[in-house]
């Protein structure tokens, strides 16, 4: 049996559907409304036993992000952004991901999923820092089913509660405490250009963390259109030279592969 309950925390609208013993926590930071393709994912999600749905609704993500932490509950989060479509199967299947590379003793404190921007070129969420430049590049092809990364952005993003206990240095006091005390968490900022995903990342990478993305599991980012992996395969097979030259210096620099506008233009049309 569930719980309802309604809260305004702060600038931030909370409300939250509790599960008996929850295993995890779906969170949805929400602006002004949840997009009809978004809502029939979550109707139609095959959810993995007891987990707690919170959605926080404000204007500032990074505060968003931080109370929706802050009323967490199991070993887990899962960020899902309002603006993305899912198949079904997505939730469990990520959490698969994150059992089996736990068994390999790889200890992920991040799972993602394969997501893109909306903006062109439509960058997947396979990020890696670039020093030279203190900013982050992408990978743009890739043959493992699982990858890990530098960074990834947090639209459909599993973290394991270990990881905010290793950045704070001490453990998650008990959701009663948090809730009670209207505790906000501060895990994630936005300065210097970098968004609070990245910066997140760098946290959770600065205190020996390990970041995955399951290419396996395309997540539809909802724009004029839903943009997805073909969309920025499109991209490169449309490049021009100049464009290509600078991603092939760019790549060659960082030791990342190039995607060809031939391999491109043969992925979507054979």
């Amino acid at each position: 049996m569930s719980k309802k309950e309604d809260a305004v925390v702060s600038a931030v609208d909370m409300t939250s559907e509790r599960m008996d013993d929850p295993i995890g926590t779906v969170a949805m930071p929400i602006r002004d409304s949840i997009n009809a393709q978004t809502v029939m994912s979550i109707m139609q999600t095959d959810w993995p036993g007891q987990v707690d749905k919170i959605w926080a609704r404000g204007n500032l993500l990074a505060l968003q992000r931080n109370h929706l932490v802050g009323r967490m509950r199991g070993e887990w989060i899962l960020f899902i952004d309002d603006d993305m479509v899912w198949q079904p199967d997505a939730v469990r299947r990520l959490l698969e991901t994150q059992e089996a590379l736990i068994e390999q003793g790889l200890e992920p404190d991040i799972v993602g999923a394969l997501c893109f921007s909306r903006s062109i070129p439509h960058q997947p969420t396979l990020y890696f820092k670039w020093p030279e430049q203190g900013s982050y590049n992408f990978m743009e092809t890739w043959d493992d089913d699982v990858v890990e990364v530098d960074a990834t952005g947090m639209a459909f993003a599993l973290i394991r509660k270990a990881a905010f206990e290793r950045i704070s240095g001490s453990e998650m006091p008990p959701y009663e405490v948090r809730a009670n005390n209207n505790r906000t968490a501060d895990f994630f900022r936005w300065y210097g250009g970098l968004g609070e995903d990245l910066r997140f990342c760098d946290d959770v990478r600065a205190v020996g963390g390990r970041i995955f993305v399951d290419t396996r599991i395309e997540i539809g980012h909802v724009s004029e259109k839903t943009v997805a992996h073909k969309d920025f395969i499109r991209e490169i097979a449309e490049r021009s030279d100049l464009d290509q030259m600078n991603r092939e210096r760019i790549n060659k620099d960082m030791g990342l592969p190039t995607l060809t506008r031939r391999k491109a233009k043969q992925m979507l049309y054979g």
